[in-house]
């Protein structure tokens, strides 16, 4: 019975019966579209350093165990310039910022030069020319807190567990505005690239969709030659991003370096679709009755293709989901939500609009046809380039099929030598503030990420063992062999 009714009910007859109604369907979708619509002002832009780490790793635990005995890792460098640190007016001001730096809310702790001199010099009495003399003799506190030359120091503000970072590198924007002008301030830190990151998602996500819409207008205006064949694609591709953004909000999932690719890829897959559909309603308007009749013909032979280039292409982004990185997952969750949506925008949407337009009359639907078929005419660029590869191809196999395994070759031995890159700097072009600092930092002091290195010993008291800690002075003069390291500090330096 129920296969005697599935039979009878063919998507032909579905499409038949939604055209009966063609208005209803295109309010229906406009609802929808507007309830996505009014959650989209509420999504949320979140870029960190951290979002490519794997939760069930071995080495997350370790992190985290870290975390649990020493507390954040989260440090905010603040460099500050002048021409003579150990001059008495600098070093009150520098005194001024380092008690400006511990009040600020979700600061553990400030490791700086005052710091240094009330720990060592308890009667507060000493000058600061023997302060500095006593500094060079302790290698610990060389480019570790200030450089060679005493123009330049830094503020280590050591993060709380669970403080907000954002929070606090306003702070430190505001005290650095406050700053003399005697000196020369700037932060850096994971936590400074991190807010950069989701400050340029936040700016590329205003940014880039409308500047592919303006493009794919334009290659859509110059191939049909008539803006209604420009607006339907791009109105069913704005729907299909409204619907994907406003599920994004309802869910909370904020839009990342990753998820914004997703309104691009979407952009130029659902033109594509689109391209196909508009082009076989072209050829089916030239000898419909009605539009209503021009739209059903067209879904009669479009429907099946588009469904199966929908599904493979969810299918490619679903493997996606085998990723163990969460950000990716993100990505293919939406990328393929948003696929799924355009389809459904394409199978209702669409032909209710191509069932109300006016047919076009005439040449007219003979002229968009010839520029769809041949490249806006039948000696057209791109037929008469379309037409020399193909006689290339056929009367030259002996010379483009070598050519074409070759070309394979090379391009298998270039996969295994794609370099990957782990340093978030990187994703900066060289003359922004991030990129700057980070590359000035390092100039006359340490750089600003650390990494920690963490050793258990055997027993209690382990490293209160002279011996042991002669070892462990030995693994710091190996680690500082090592390419790209420029400072290390161990419990030995301090002792």
């Amino acid at each position: 019975m129920i296969k005697q009714h599935l039979k009878t009910v063919t998507s032909g007859q579905l499409l038949e019966r939604m055209l009966q109604r063609p208005v209803a369907v295109i309010l229906a979708v406009l609802l929808i579209t507007a309830l996505f619509a009014w959650r989209v002002p509420y999504l949320s832009f979140k870029t960190s350093v951290y979002d490519l780490i794997i939760e069930d790793l071995p080495e997350t635990a370790r992190y985290e165990a870290f975390k649990e005995i020493f507390g954040s890792d989260e440090l905010i460098r603040v460099v500050v310039k002048a021409e003579n640190l150990f001059d008495a007016a600098t070093y009150k001001q520098l005194e001024a910022l380092v008690a400006k730096a511990e009040q600020i809310e979700g600061v553990r702790r400030v490791i700086s030069l005052p710091g240094v001199k009330n720990a060592v010099d308890l009667s507060g009495k000493w000058e600061l020319s023997k302060f500095s003399d006593v500094l060079d003799d302790v290698a610990l506190f060389k480019k570790n807190l200030y450089s060679s030359d005493g123009k330049s120091t830094i503020l280590t503000l050591v993060l709380e567990n669970g403080a907000d970072p954002d929070a606090v590198i306003a702070a430190v924007k505001q005290m650095i505005a406050d700053a003399p002008d005697s000196l020369s301030l700037y932060q850096i830190g994971m936590s400074l690239v991190s807010q950069a990151l989701a400050q340029l998602t936040e700016k590329d996500f205003f940014r880039l969709p409308p500047i592919t819409f303006l493009l794919i207008a334009l290659v859509l205006f110059l191939l049909y030659r008539r803006l209604m064949y420009v607006i339907l694609p791009l109105a069913c591709v704005g729907i299909a991003l409204i619907w994907n953004f406003g599920l994004m909000s309802l869910t909370g999932i904020p839009l990342s370096r990753l998820t914004m690719i997703v309104p691009v890829f979407l952009i130029a897959v659902g033109t594509a679709y689109c391209l196909h559909i508009i082009s076989e309603y072209l050829m089916q308007a030239k000898e419909a009755a009605s539009p209503c009749q021009a739209s059903i013909e067209t879904y009669r032979r479009i429907t099946l293709p588009t469904t199966l280039a929908v599904e493979t292409t969810i299918v490619g982004l679903g493997s996606l989901f085998v990723n163990r990185i969460t950000a990716i997952q993100e990505f293919a969750i939406f990328a393929c939500l948003g696929i799924a949506s355009f389809l459904f925008v394409l199978l209702t949407f669409l032909p209710a609009v191509m069932a109300l337009i006016p047919l076009p009359k005439g040449e007219n639907a003979t002229d968009v046809g010839k520029n769809v078929e041949a490249g806006n005419g039948k000696d057209g660029i791109l037929e008469r380039l379309l037409e020399i590869i193909a006689v290339i191809d056929i009367k030259y196999q002996k010379f483009t099929l070598p050519l074409i395994a070759a070309l394979i070759v090379f391009c298998i031995i270039g996969i295994f030598k794609v370099p990957v890159e782990t340093n978030p700097v990187g994703y900066f072009k060289d003359n922004t503030e991030i990129s700057r600092n980070f590359h000035d930092i390092y100039q006359d002091l340490s750089g600003c990420f650390p990494i920690n290195v963490t050793l258990n010993g055997r027993e209690d008291d382990f490293f209160e063992d002279a011996q042991h800690i002669a070892d462990l002075a030995k693994i710091q003069q190996f680690m500082e062999t090592l390419p790209g390291v420029d400072k290390t500090i161990s419990f030995a330096d301090y002792l």
